[in-house]
């Protein structure tokens, strides 16, 4: 069932991070456009736990490729979710998660090591080294709280829907390591990212639809 979960997390991914892109691509808006890499890369992220699951082993490439992207596909979305309150903000928090992806991808060519020839499903969960877990944490937990807080925020001042998605997302998504490592199941990443990525979609799907114009003052009765 797991690679089952993590199939569909790959190809769920893609689709809809390739989906949001193409949206901006025809009406530029930038908060849909760092959705879509988010999510991009959180297809990059799972494809190596998929090919583990697979094949048993995990090449060099593929260890790299999951501790460069791993967390960077939170630290994106919280630009999106940035963009989506204020453009300057925007800008500030993906100056903010580029300069921690360099960080990170930096650690983890120089500290990550080849991958392992024998590899447990739950070493996809702790860093490998000290100088890729700060920058991870970094990334994982301030851009967690960029969404959450943009959410709470965009939900008082509109009170839409798709800001209550976007925050049950991202705490669904974010919360799937901690509760295989309490309850012991590792299975159940695959399956709280899946979800979370479904909300995640649903809530930013519904912040692109076109806003209702407030309804003006009533005409007078016509006397």
């Amino acid at each position: 069932m797991a690679t089952v979960a993590n199939a569909v997390l790959v190809l769920l991914s893609l689709l809809l991070g390739g989906r949001l892109i193409y949206r901006y691509v025809n009406r530029p808006r930038p908060h849909s456009l760092w959705y879509g890499v988010g999510l991009i890369l959180i297809a990059c992220a799972a494809l190596p736990e998929l090919w583990f699951e697979l094949t048993g082993q995990i090449p060099t490439a593929l260890w790299w490729l999951y501790w460069s992207t791993a967390s960077g596909c939170v630290a994106y979305l919280s630009v999106g979710s940035a963009y989506l309150m204020n453009a300057r903000l925007g800008q500030v928090t993906l100056a903010v998660a580029a300069a921690l992806t360099v960080w990170v991808v930096a650690a983890t060519l120089l500290t990550g090591g080849t991958g392992p020839a024998v590899v447990a499903t739950e070493a996809f969960r702790s860093a490998p080294t000290a100088a890729i877990k700060l920058p991870f944490l970094l990334q994982n937990i301030g851009g967690s709280l960029v969404i959450l807080v943009g959410a709470i925020i965009s939900f008082v001042r509109t009170r839409a829907a798709f800001a209550l998605l976007i925050a049950l997302g991202t705490f669904v998504f974010a919360s799937g390591g901690a509760a295989s490592g309490l309850m012991k199941v590792s299975q159940i990443f695959a399956f709280t990212q899946t979800a979370g990525i479904l909300l995640l979609y649903a809530g930013v799907s519904l912040s692109l639809q076109p806003r209702k114009a407030p309804a003006g003052p009533p005409a007078e009765a016509a006397r």
